[in-house]
């Protein structure tokens, strides 16, 4: 547990959080590892955070024999749980809050290849809108997932969009899918009324046939901001994207979510 804590580059004084958490209650972070991965891993609602973070690291280290056994890459092992770092640093490394995202890596259901996270999916999502979609309800899926920490260039992500043909063809030839699938705030189409076509999130949003977007805005917030604010005026202006989104808020812009799929079959 700690040497994967160390190689997934976590912060020191986390890392020494969990060495005094092994040393005093390892068999309790085995017994409740193995709880998840029998039973899911509501069980971890009332832990700590350092504790959640402990079992995840536990049940890491027990999906790399599942890798070692379909003879997936040690790269893509660490690529995909990358992610831990990224939300143990949100979470100002008081440990791993958002496990309920990290146990899509943990389970073997969810890859990072290159830029992009791509997971198996049975779309049974009751909210979408079926007749706007080229697949029907219940149908396997990959959803594409977008890491946060590197910028989102094109080029790396049609690179990643095929890997992803050749991973599951090699790895998983009987998960039949038609389309990968993505719900995001990036690929809202009124994105285009403030961001320039040749922006890394539009040029990301032409990579997908767009079905049809909804206003509901609490993810770009969440993306752009950090977090709500009570006026627009409080919102920060670090970033470019910051400035340009909180312009077209104070002009009654709205922001929200787009669907989009590609068809497997083209690409190439």
């Amino acid at each position: 547990m700690i040497e994967l804590a160390e190689k997934l580059n976590l912060d020191v004084t986390l890392v020494k959080k969990l060495k005094k958490l092994s040393d005093e209650k390892d068999k309790r972070v085995e017994r409740v590892a193995e709880n998840c991965v029998k039973n899911g891993f509501s069980c971890l609602d009332a832990e700590s955070d350092i504790m959640r973070l402990a079992v995840i690291l536990k049940c890491a280290e027990k999906l790399k024999e599942k890798y070692d056994y379909y003879g997936i890459s040690e790269d893509i092992y660490y690529d995909t749980l990358s992610d831990i770092k990224i939300w143990c640093d949100k979470n100002n490394n008081k440990g791993l809050l958002n496990y309920r995202w990290i146990k899509n890596h943990v389970s073997f259901q969810l890859f990072r290849l290159g830029r992009l996270q791509f997971q198996f999916y049975e779309c049974k999502n009751k909210t979408l809108f079926y007749n706007k979609l080229p697949f029907e309800y219940g149908e396997k899926l990959i959803y594409i997932h977008v890491p946060e920490g590197e910028k989102l260039q094109k080029e790396k992500c049609i690179d990643s969009i095929r890997c992803a043909n050749e991973f599951f063809k090699k790895y998983f030839p009987d998960y039949n899918y038609r389309f990968y699938f993505c719900e995001s705030w990036l690929l809202f189409d009124g994105n285009r009324n403030f961001m320039p076509d040749s922006s890394n999130i539009m040029q990301f949003a032409s990579l997908f046939e767009h079905a049809y977007s909804i206003n509901f805005d609490k993810q770009a917030i969440e993306r752009i901001f950090g977090k709500r604010r009570w006026f627009i005026k409080n919102y920060p202006e670090k970033t470019s994207l910051q400035k340009r989104t909180k312009q077209y808020l104070k002009e009654k812009g709205t922001l929200g979510l787009g669907v989009g799929t590609i068809d497997k079959s083209t690409v190439v």
